[in-house]
């Protein structure tokens, strides 16, 4: 995603091999690509140019990163702890499991971003009953993602080569979780955040699904993508992540069908999923702890697709910290 690179050394986590989970970790990776990316140097192991992006593969102990170089900067995309495939190692894509609270009966997700895959893999493991289609844009990205973090495609997994937007108007079968986290260079593509993107988005999701957006906060943009998202979902939950000393703070929105329930029932309906599901990282913790409370007054403007600035408006205010990947 879009953190930028300034953290690979958190989160180091050692383990002598896979952990047991609810689906097989090799029904969705390949171990032995794991192993052997283990098993190199520290430092750069390749990088990828492709149509769309500039892709650097890096490592940093037990830490796999995908970052993309866009204008000069370096932002980290997505990461993997090798030794341990339920091991969310970016704070946004934990924020992002908080989503599964919302719907009744999760049958199928959909995601929109691939990066290294790491939502996609634990979904697919702690969801193994359901259908995950991951769209991803850059063929060059899913390449890189089953060539250096092993990603398989598999029956209830599909690796999709699509833009977000294409594949949603091209298949109208309902999802109980979208979540939509596609980035280029700092900032969601802006056909990606508008008010017409965000209604059919609205309408692919299944009675009681919910809709899941990770977007940057600190910026004007900010203020319209929150804007924008309230003039379709009726109903928002905000949950922030990260660290702002690291430069990885980011706002994962939660936009469910159903309407706003008090504290007490929220609380109860994440103890539920996470005695259901068992996820690695606890739900009812992590939601109580990320909560954030949506401003009064939005000042941005309502994005559309006839006025979506989006790089203008994300370079307002933001605090860029460049490094080259290890």
């Amino acid at each position: 995603m879009a953190a930028l690179l300034g953290a690979l050394g958190l989160l180091v986590v050692s383990h002598a091999g896979f952990p047991i989970a609810p689906a097989k970790a090799n029904d969705l990776i390949d171990a032995d690509i794991r192993a052997a990316m283990l098993k190199r140097k520290d430092g750069l192991i390749n990088r990828v140019e492709t149509v769309y992006n500039d892709i650097f593969i890096s490592k940093y102990r037990n830490l796999l990163t995908m970052s993309f170089q866009w204008k000069g900067w370096y932002f980290q995309e997505s990461q993997i702890n090798l030794s341990d495939p339920d091991d969310l190692t970016i704070p946004y894509t934990r924020a992002a499991t908080i989503a599964t609270m919302y719907p009744q009966e999760i049958r199928r997700v959909l995601i929109i971003g691939l990066g290294g895959g790491a939502l996609t893999t634990y979904f697919g493991r702690f969801l193994p009953d359901a259908t995950i289609d991951t769209v991803e844009l850059d063929p060059g990205v899913i390449k890189a993602a089953k060539t250096y973090f092993g990603l398989r495609d598999t029956a209830k997994s599909h690796l999709i080569d699509s833009d977000g937007r294409v594949f949603l108007n091209r298949h109208s079968e309902p999802y109980d979780l979208i979540v939509v986290d596609a980035f280029t260079g700092s900032y969601i593509p802006f056909h990606l955040m508008t008010k017409e993107f965000y209604g059919l988005v609205r309408e692919r999701l299944a009675p009681h699904g919910v809709a899941a957006f990770n977007i940057l906060p600190g910026t004007k943009l900010y203020d319209s993508n929150v804007r924008t998202l309230k003039t379709v979902f009726e109903n928002i939950d905000l949950y922030q992540s990260g660290d702002e000393a690291h430069g990885d703070v980011s706002t994962m929105v939660m936009a469910p069908l159903d309407g706003a329930i008090d504290a007490e029932a929220m609380k109860q309906k994440a103890a539920a999923v996470q005695e259901r599901y068992k996820f690695r990282v606890d739900i009812p913790t992590l939601a109580a702890a990320s909560r954030t409370i949506l401003p009064k007054e939005l000042k941005g403007e309502v994005l559309t697709d006839d006025f979506a600035p989006v790089n203008v408006y994300d370079a307002f205010g933001r605090r860029y910290r460049r490094k080259a990947p290890q």
